[in-house]
């Protein structure tokens, strides 16, 4: 008797290998910047552009070649229309072959398809079957008909009908969940013991609902939750030093592992999918650009740490604001003011209400807030650029890499590209307390030919790889891999 459920490399049908797609030459390599006026080997710019040389290098070059790195990363064969990523993806320039975050993402829902085919689609008509009106703001569902997009919930975010229109005709018919907040969503370990198990119970009966004042006690019973303040050594615990963890400013959770598509996320403490969030894409109004391009030579620029921001993080209840982020660097920078220039420019009346106990005159007066916003190239000036939670991750990640600064780096949210902008390599990280801060600034201004380095290897990752058509490229990936899941939920490839 025949399986009725074939394994997921046998259902799951592979892309056909166009010929015509492997008869095309692939295109020149990426356009490259000036040559540095330099013959020095071990000039910071040379030796920058040299490694995201190599990087384009490695990557595949035909579409059979990267359907085989992609079987042999991942144990099945590329999703439908894999080859019309592959050019896609070449013709844009794009990376082929570096997208292991996105597999980590997907592998529960394949796992769990092996046995439960229909769990992926059934999560999926659960979301849908929410009365959109009911559901905490900024979630959406997005549904691609005939190449087209067409999204229900919040309609602020108008720029994604043009990300759509970049690559919608390349995609099926399918209907996703995406999450047009900064903060996670899908509070479920799916590292856990008993995880597969518990996945299948379905236990949340309102799902993105989970809404308490305050995130601490929820976030201190939910497995994986409780965060350490760095990878490695004793488990030193970072909740109660956490704006988020500690009072989450929007709060709306679901304990089921639901797929969505979320900007950030804090592992293995959410289960998100991650995919690029319009703050990534210079098109977009509210992205972190700059209005125009640094003018200050680095030997110019003051050797001091900078940094301009609101007061955006968690819930302030009572004096647990002492224990935020930004609120800490703000107090950290005044203890220090021959090593860094950082204030808060703006008490947020999101996180500041009165009714939560919260006077925002008296945060102005304790840190100095004049209300004045400083405009963002006079991070021009300094050698290194501070980038720090706020509600979630800040969405200046990018912007501060490319502007010629070195850029400090102290969160606890994975984003898309984590396997490609590596600590110690594109940036300077800072533990999320801020305590060894101080250190490492020293540590920069101590090591001046290294700290250029790293600054050089950042701003050339943001500048030649971190595009607008690579964004494109890694949203494509996911969407194609949450179509297979879905037509396999249905039976399509049975």
């Amino acid at each position: 008797m025949d399986k009725l459920v074939p394994t997921l490399v046998e259902a799951m049908a592979p892309s056909v290998v166009d010929p015509a797609a492997e008869a095309v030459p692939p295109p020149p390599p990426p356009a490259l910047p000036p040559l540095p006026l330099t013959d020095d080997p071990n000039d910071p710019s040379v030796l920058a552009r040299l490694a995201v040389d190599a990087l384009y290098a490695r990557q595949s070059t035909t579409l059979a070649q990267a359907s085989a790195r992609y079987s042999l990363r991942t144990k099945r064969p590329p999703p439908p229309n894999y080859d019309l990523w592959f050019r896609f993806a070449r013709d844009r320039k794009c990376l082929i072959d570096e997208y292991d975050q996105i597999q980590r993402d997907f592998k529960p829902f394949y796992q769990l398809a092996e046995t439960h085919p229909a769990y992926f689609q059934e999560m999926i008509d659960l979301a849908a079957r929410q009365k959109v009106e009911a559901w905490p703001s900024e979630m959406n569902i997005v549904e691609v008909r005939d190449g087209q997009a067409f999204h229900r919930g919040d309609t602020q975010y108008d720029t994604w009908t043009t990300t759509f229109e970049k690559f919608a005709a390349l995609l099926p018919n399918m209907t996703f969940l995406l999450n047009a907040r900064d903060e996670p969503r899908v509070a479920f370990n799916f590292r856990a013991p008993s995880a597969r198990e518990n996945a299948l119970l379905r236990k949340d009966p309102t799902p993105f609902h989970i809404e308490p004042t305050s995130t601490g006690e929820f976030f201190r019973k939910q497995s994986g939750c409780l965060v350490p303040k760095e990878a490695d050594g004793f488990m030193d615990g970072i909740n109660e030093e956490h704006s988020f963890l500690v009072a989450s400013a929007k709060p709306g959770y679901t304990t089921d592992l639901y797929p969505v598509l979320s900007m950030s996320k804090i592992s293995p403490c959410f289960a998100d999918i991650l995919f690029p969030t319009e703050y990534y894409y210079d098109r977009a109004w509210w992205s972190a650009k700059y209005g125009f391009a640094d003018n200050i030579p680095w030997d110019e620029k003051k050797p001091l740490l900078y940094w301009r921001g609101k007061s955006t993080g968690g819930r302030i209840i009572g004096d647990n604001y002492h224990n935020f982020m930004r609120f800490k660097l703000a107090e950290i920078g005044r203890a220090n003011k021959g090593l860094m220039d950082v204030a808060i420019t703006q008490v947020d009346d999101l996180v500041c209400r009165g009714e939560l106990g919260c006077d925002a005159g008296k945060l102005a007066e304790e840190y100095n807030v004049t209300g004045e916003a400083a405009p963002r190239e006079d991070a021009y000036g300094y050698k290194y650029l501070m980038d720090v939670d706020g509600e979630s991750f800040s969405g200046r990640f990018l912007g501060l890499l490319r502007s010629g600064s070195l850029v400090f780096k102290a969160t606890l949210f994975s984003e898309f590209f984590n396997d490609w902008l590596l600590p110690y390599e594109h940036y300077v990280p800072v533990k999320p307390d801020l305590s060894d801060l101080t250190a490492q600034v020293n540590w920069a201004i101590q090591n001046p030919e290294e700290a250029r380095l790293i600054q050089q290897r950042g701003m050339e990752m943001a500048k030649r790889v971190m595009t607008d058509d690579q964004n494109d490229c890694y949203y494509l990936a996911v969407l194609l891999e949450w179509a297979r899941l879905q037509d396999h939920a249905k039976g399509i490839y049975l």
